[in-house]
């Protein structure tokens, strides 16, 4: 279950395409080292990663989302950086019983790019250094020399020269040009320019909260809202921009709290923010705390009554869709019902949020029950009863969940935690064995397992039938002629050979090497990393099956091996390792021969 939480696609999404490679780099770096980890109710692992300097990073299931922190400049935004990619792709390989293969190209750009970290920043602090020593005079004649060679420190120099002079009918529009990105989209290795000239409204702002509080608080807003289209209108990947406007939104909140109560229609012009705000990125509490009850209430009234229009809006919109599908009409996409179903999950987020703070929970689940036309709104109802301690309405629901989602396994999930807290042992165990039924893995296996003894059944018999059931689906599925990515061993048809990767998955897990070893003897075939992880843990009276398996894994590898045979020279050392000086020299003229068209490989073959 967890490992089904760690996918590359879900990583992704918590990420971006980018980063999600960075992590990839630095799981196979063996930058992760991994200081704790937690099981249930809320699974967790904790590490530390080696980049610039150590960073403390956690990765967690939580209400059955992947979730994490890190104390790098770049996971203060809710995205995971790369340093929790790695970390739970770390997490992933332990929860399948593998480890995963040091890559010592990955290893060495990490280190690389660690050290030319540290290099820019102590050059960066020695010019610091050498610039704060000299007189003031020489600096200005060589900031006047240099602005007339390059323009934009001129524009800087001008800008710095208005800001310094500037009446307070005129910081608008010079909040509107410092913040400006021009016409055309910024690509990622402009945006850190961008964001270095547009900082510069930040001491601006602070200035004008000390002159005038209350002009303060719209000029900072103004800013806030072109920080928002700066971020619209540029390749924002590192953050940077999202950096600056919760910068700019801090001064906002600030001017905030020290101007006061707000009127009223403060409150509309807050529910307007709430909906722009691309990522949230001010302290809402705070904002709430600041304006006022009318500003507050006028806000609260507003969003209920928009919410409402917008629920009443998409609900009749799905009626007009649901009769055109039953009178199977053809037409063009409604596009416009899907920003109607965005807006509506904001206000209704938002709408909660302002009842739950309330103390009105009866009120709160009055919106959450109105639709259920979906599994994650049940969800997100038994969660909100849960956290509320109405456990037995939870349960009613998780059960009402499962009813009308039968096949949603997070739904079960819910079901699961409800049975298991109220002592259902029974119906926990047939609700783990249906889903281990309907898709086995390692988690589910012993998940299932824990389970049964839990409902008193014989652990020992239930194991055993487990893997039966098991070997009977590989079976299975080599009788219907399942297509397989993996290869077979030679001399064997892919009509004898079955996957056992999961049984030996398991094993491992158990840490049953032996009996691993033999179930992927062929005819079986089995994934490489497990057959690498079983020969790496068979101890030296099983050298010799080591070496067989290692063996497999590297001749598989070598069929799609392309430069720079990273992985592939790895397994060479591993394997040659193994071997007496007269069979590893021997192995090793046969790869000369064998691989000679590679001349990257032979090349970087190790020397013993």
């Amino acid at each position: 279950m967890i490992a089904d939480l760690l996918s590359d696609a879900t990583l992704m999404h918590a990420s971006s395409a980018k980063i999600f490679e960075r992590g990839e780099t630095y799981a196979s770096s063996g930058a992760v080292s991994i200081v704790g980890e937690q099981g249930d109710p809320q699974p967790a692992i904790h590490a530390e990663v080696a980049g610039t300097q150590i960073y403390m990073t956690s990765v967690r299931i939580e209400d059955g989302d992947v979730a994490g922190s890190c104390d790098c400049p770049s996971a203060d935004d809710g995205w995971f950086c790369k340093h929790q990619v790695a970390v739970a792709l770390i997490w992933r390989h332990r929860l399948s019983g593998t480890e995963p293969v040091v890559d010592e190209a990955a290893r060495r750009k990490v280190e690389a790019s660690a050290k030319r970290a540290q290099t820019v920043k102590h050059r960066r602090e020695a010019l610091q250094e050498f610039l704060r020593c000299q007189p003031a005079t020489a600096l200005a004649q060589r900031l006047i020399d240099l602005a007339e060679t390059y323009r934009e420190i001129e524009r800087e120099l001008q800008q710095w020269q208005r800001l310094s002079n500037a009446e307070p009918e005129d910081l608008k529009p010079l909040v509107s040009e410092i913040l400006a990105v021009g016409q055309r989209f910024v690509p990622l290795p402009e945006v850190s320019t961008y964001v270095r000239r547009a900082a510069a409204v930040l001491p601006m702002l602070q200035g004008s909260r000390e002159r005038d509080v209350t002009s303060a608080v719209a000029l900072s807003l103004h800013a806030l809202r072109r920080s928002w289209a700066a971020m619209m209108q540029a390749d924002d990947s590192n953050g940077e921009i999202g950096d600056l406007s919760r910068a700019i939104a801090a001064e906002w909140v600030a001017a905030l709290q020290g101007a006061g109560a707000q009127t009223a229609a403060f409150g509309n012009t807050y529910l307007r923010v709430q909906l722009d705000d691309p990522f949230g990125c001010f302290d809402q509490q705070a904002a709430e705390d600041a304006m006022g009850a009318a500003a507050l209430n006028r806000y609260r009234s507003a969003l209920a009554a928009q919410w409402r229009q917008a629920k009443d809006t998409v609900l009749a919109q799905r009626a007009v869709r649901a009769a055109k599908f039953a009178a199977r009409e053809r037409g063009a996409v409604d596009w416009l019902h899907r920003d109607g179903e965005t807006r509506l999950g904001t206000l209704e987020h938002l709408h909660l949020a302002q009842l739950e703070r309330m103390g009105d929970v009866d009120g709160a689940l009055a919106v959450l029950r109105e639709d259920l036309s979906e599994p994650y709104k049940f969800r997100a109802l038994t969660s909100f009863l849960e956290r509320h301690n109405r456990l037995r309405e939870a349960f009613a629901n998780a059960e009402q969940a499962c009813k009308t989602f039968p096949d949603d396994w997070r739904l079960q999930e819910d079901l699961l935690r409800c049975y298991e807290r109220d002592g259902w042992t029974a119906e926990a165990y047939e609700l783990q064995r249906r889903q281990f039924e309907a898709a086995p893995s390692v988690e589910r296996f012993h998940q299932t397992l824990s389970a049964g003894v839990a409902a008193k059944r014989d652990g020992v018999a239930l194991r055993e039938e487990l893997m039966q059931e098991i070997e009977a689906r590989e079976i299975k599925e080599t009788q219907q002629g399942k297509p397989s990515s993996l290869s077979m061993p030679r001399g064997v048809s892919r009509a004898r050979a079955h996957d056992v990767s999961l049984r030996a998955q398991i094993l491992c897990s158990e840490r049953q090497w032996d009996q691993a070893c033999l179930l992927v003897q062929p005819p079986a075939v089995c994934h490489a990393n497990v057959l690498r992880h079983i020969a790496l843990h068979l101890d030296d009276t099983h050298r010799e099956e080591s070496i067989a398996l290692l063996l497999r894994v590297f001749a598989q590898a070598m069929r799609t091996a392309s430069t720079p045979y990273q992985g592939e020279l790895g397994l060479v050392s591993e394997i040659a390792e193994r071997l007496d000086a007269a069979r590893r020299s021997a192995w090793l003229a046969k790869l000369r021969v064998e691989f000679k068209a590679k001349r990257n490989f032979i090349r970087d073959l190790p020397k013993f």
